[in-house]
Order: structure tokens, then sequence, then C-alpha cells
């Protein structure tokens, strides 16, 4: 048995830190684990629109109102112009839970002109 010297202040306030600092990651995480999560909720609103050089661009925040990813989140336009119909989609690789992606959508018509549509027509669960 080897003889040790008492363990110093600077030694227990360094080990009550480190538990304390442990014991609230822990909890975090089970919080985490034990939380209920909403599956993804992706919505596209579109943001105004303006034109530049001679085209109509229309912006559009899709946003997952979710907590889990969403896939390939595929985000479609459609702008009736009297009956004629001019459709254009993106694609998002990835939107997390709470995330925004920004999207801008291009038209030779100007929307205001006409009835604009704009929709999240599918997407997966990774």
């Amino acid at each position: 048995m080897t003889d040790r010297a008492p363990r110093t202040a600077a030694e227990w306030t360094t080990l009550a830190i480190a538990s304390i600092v442990l014991a609230v990651l822990v909890g975090l995480i089970a919080v985490q684990l034990t939380s209920p999560r909403d599956p993804a909720s992706p919505v596209a609103e579109v943001d105004g629109h303006h034109e530049e050089h001679g085209f109509h661009h229309v912006d559009v925040v899709v946003t997952n109102h979710g907590d889990e990813t969403a896939a390939n989140v595929q985000v479609t336009a459609e702008l009736d112009m009297d009956g004629e119909v001019t459709e254009a989609d993106q694609m998002i690789d990835f939107l997390a839970g709470g995330e925004e992606e920004e999207l801008v959508f291009i038209f030779e018509d100007d929307p205001a002109d006409g009835e604009l549509t704009v929709v999240v027509s599918g997407f997966g669960v990774p």
C-alpha cells in the first residue's frame, strides 16, 4: 500500500465540476431520447417576387415544422395564366427539423397577373 497525500481543494473542485457536467449531459441525452418527436412536416410559402432581366423571380421559403428530417423534398410551383399553366419544381436533398431553405422559381409571366400555387408535393423519410 502506498502513502498518498490527501486530495487538494483544487482536485475536489475539479472532480465536482466534471461530475456535474457529466450528469447534465447524461440528463440531456435521456430527455432527448424519451421526448416525443413530431414527424417531418415541410411547408412551402411564397416570400415575395421581383423582376430581373425580363423574368419574374418568385422567392419561396420551405420550412420543416416537424422534428424529424425530411429527405428529397419536392417543391412544385404552378402559375395559371388564364388557363395556361406553367409548372416548375425543385428538390431539397435534406431538410432537418425546424430548418428553413430558400428557393427561387423563375417564370416568364408576372405571377401577380395570374394564380400562383406553391406546394411541397412530396418528401422521403431517411
